[in-house]
């Protein structure tokens, strides 16, 4: 039999995911604490909208209109600056692959979000790692690792996996730093356990610059992890180069209608 075909060199570095186990032995569910699961459960509202979605057989709106203006409604952001992901993991990976490829460098500190590294070398990049400071994110060590290579830096905020969190002046000081090619990406998957006073800037920043992207997900304290709804904003042209590559029906039905489209906010 002869060879078969021979995936990129980039590839075959990435450690393929392996998910913590869903059951025991005796067959009964586990929390998985490694997924960070909402150990709530998802609301009874959101359960209930369901019943609003369009049927197995139809396709979802490819532009998931409906959930872009009530997210964009709540946060006070502009509907077309909104895009949807499978999960914020599907938008992290695509910042990496619109804006780095073989031969650049994706920057993110130590200790934090394991895709990050993956989304590097999906795209051929070279993934570099900050030292940290006490577990959590160091701006100065982020800065002092910028080169004329680098193209995305991912900042969770607050981090995953430590917990630790980037005050708004920090988080602006580390953007001033970048060049403005230079894509920053802010994580706030956490967001919404952060007391509002505390709130980092992050949709600021991506208001006011070019090259800022910020994502967020339903999947934390929303309880809705299972149905991989994650979102993001920024500039224009950031908006416009991930819609060309994501997956054009990658939110659900049932996932669209946790939106105004079934009456309800998300």
């Amino acid at each position: 039999m002869s060879q078969g075909p021979i995936p990129k060199s980039w590839i075959s570095a990435i450690h393929a995911y392996v998910p913590g186990k869903s059951t025991g032995a005796d067959g009964r569910p586990l929390i998985k604490l490694s997924a960070n699961e909402n150990p709530l459960g998802t609301s009874p509202a959101a359960l209930a909208a369901r019943a609003d979605a369009a049927g197995p057989h139809r396709y979802p709106d490819p532009d998931s209109k409906d959930l872009r203006r009530a997210i964009a409604e709540v946060h006070g952001l502009d509907p077309a600056l909104v895009v949807m992901g499978t999960g914020s993991d599907e938008l992290l990976n695509l910042a990496a692959q619109g804006y780095a490829g073989v031969g650049d460098e994706v920057l993110f500190p130590r200790y934090s979000f394991s895709v990050y590294d993956i989304a590097a070398r999906r795209c051929g990049a070279t993934p570099v790692v900050a030292d940290d400071l006490d577990y959590g994110t160091d701006v100065d060590a982020l800065l002092a690792l910028v080169s004329e290579r680098t193209r995305v830096v991912f900042i969770a905020n607050p981090n995953n996996p430590t917990g630790s969190y980037l005050p708004k002046g920090e988080l602006e000081r580390l953007h001033a730093g970048l060049p403005g090619d230079v894509l920053l990406v802010i994580d706030q998957a956490y967001a919404e356990y952060v007391a509002p006073e505390d709130d980092d800037g992050g949709f600021a920043l991506a208001k006011a610059h070019g090259n800022v992207l910020v994502t967020r997900t339903f999947s934390k304290i929303y309880g809705l992890a299972g149905e991989r709804v994650g979102w993001g904003t920024g500039a224009a042209g950031i908006i416009d180069t991930l819609n060309r590559i994501r997956g054009p029906f990658n939110v659900t039905n049932n996932a669209q209608c946790h939106g105004d489209g079934g009456g309800r906010r998300p």
